[in-house]
């Protein structure tokens, strides 16, 4: 690394990078599903208290990573098991705010129905990736206690991959939404694509779940794993080729307004 300092292991650039790019994401997707929502007097209040709270929790991730300790799980030192106790505690105040705006989105929606359920699926997932998270946490702090790697569960399992899965649904599935508008996939078959698509999200994160939670590596599968994982590919097969007729068919369009050419006219 050009600082100096590797990526991988508990004391990395690697946290602090991740940590503000997916923060960042998460604020301005709430921000912008804000905007199709009816707003609420203390609405700038709890938007400020979150962007505080996530703002504080990269900071502190920062400060670990330039004293060159490791920002979580860390109970070494006095002043450490404060900043852990403090980044939960600023997690907390987060999640709070986006359970709020989970339940506000299953409210009118200045939406197509399509990017209606895009949001309410983000969302929804959104939520079921913090309480991994907690889950994570918890067996995190078990594992420290017995002298264990916290990043694993049983022999091989990754506790971060279910986590980091389902947690940027909320910008995945509006993108797809904005690009089937933009290849003029119709309203009817945008909203089943995302129906497919948040089933195999939701078969994908089983996969994830089965694979972490019985000490299995990502790659690690048996009949069972290899099930939830032909199941997303399954649900995706026909979201691909509807979306590859789309495009095609735009691109010859395209060239065939290219070739065809208006002559200029001059008045």
């Amino acid at each position: 690394m050009a600082l100096g300092g590797g990526w991988e292991g508990s004391v990395s650039w690697r946290k602090p990078i991740l940590f503000g790019i997916s923060t960042g994401l998460t604020a301005l997707s709430l921000g912008w599903i804000y905007s199709k929502m009816d707003s609420r007097k203390w609405d700038n209040a709890v938007c400020g208290i979150f962007c505080i709270a996530i703002l504080a929790e990269v900071g502190l991730i920062s400060l670990q990573q330039w004293r060159g300790v490791p920002s979580h799980f860390n109970h070494a030192t006095t002043w450490d098991r404060l900043i852990d106790q403090s980044m939960t505690v600023l997690i907390s105040i987060a999640a709070v705010v986006l359970l709020d705006f989970t339940l506000r989105s299953f409210k009118p929606l200045n939406a197509t129905p399509d990017m209606r359920l895009a949001i309410r699926s983000g969302m929804a997932f959104l939520i079921v990736s913090c309480v991994i998270g907690y889950v994570i946490a918890m067996h995190g702090h078990q594992q420290i206690r017995i002298g264990q790697d916290p990043s694993t569960i049983g022999e091989a399992g990754v506790a971060k991959f279910p986590h980091g899965l389902a947690i940027h649904a909320i910008q995945l599935f509006p993108i797809l939404c904005f690009l089937w508008q933009r290849i003029q996939v119709p309203l009817a078959v945008r909203r089943k694509n995302m129906t497919y698509c948040v089933i195999a999200m939701a078969s994908f994160l089983g996969f994830s779940l089965l694979q972490t939670f019985r000490g299995r590596s990502r790659f690690d599968m048996d009949l069972l794993s290899l099930g939830a994982l032909s199941a997303t590919l399954l649900f995706l097969l026909p979201v691909g080729w509807i979306t590859v007729l789309a495009v095609g068919r735009v691109l010859r369009q395209f060239v065939g307004q290219r070739r065809g050419g208006s002559k200029p006219q001059y008045g």
